[in-house]
C-alpha cells in the first residue's frame, strides 16, 4: 500500500480541520498540535475497511499547510 495524508473536517476557505493522518510504512498515525508531532493511531485502520469515508486525501504540502488549522 502506498503511502499517504488525509484529514478530516477539512474546510480550505475557513482554514480549519478537525483532524490530521497519515498513513507511513504500513503504520497510522495522528498529527499532534499541542506536541507538535505525529503519533501513532492503529484504530484509524478501518478506513480500509470501508468504515469511514469521511475524509479527504491531501498531499505532504497540504498536509504541511493544515497542521496550523487543526482545531484543539
Amino acid at each position: 500500500m502506498e503511502d499517504f495524508y488525509f484529514v478530516y473536517g477539512y474546510d480550505k476557505s475557513k482554514k480549519k480541520a478537525r483532524r490530521l493522518y497519515r498513513f507511513i510504512g504500513g503504520e497510522f498515525e495522528r498529527y499532534d498540535r499541542d506536541s507538535e508531532q505525529w503519533k501513532p493511531s492503529p484504530e484509524q485502520c478501518c478506513i480500509f475497511i470501508g468504515e469511514d469515508w469521511e475524509y479527504d486525501e491531501v498531499t505532504v504540502a497540504e498536509a504541511e499547510e493544515i497542521k496550523n488549522m487543526l482545531t484543539i
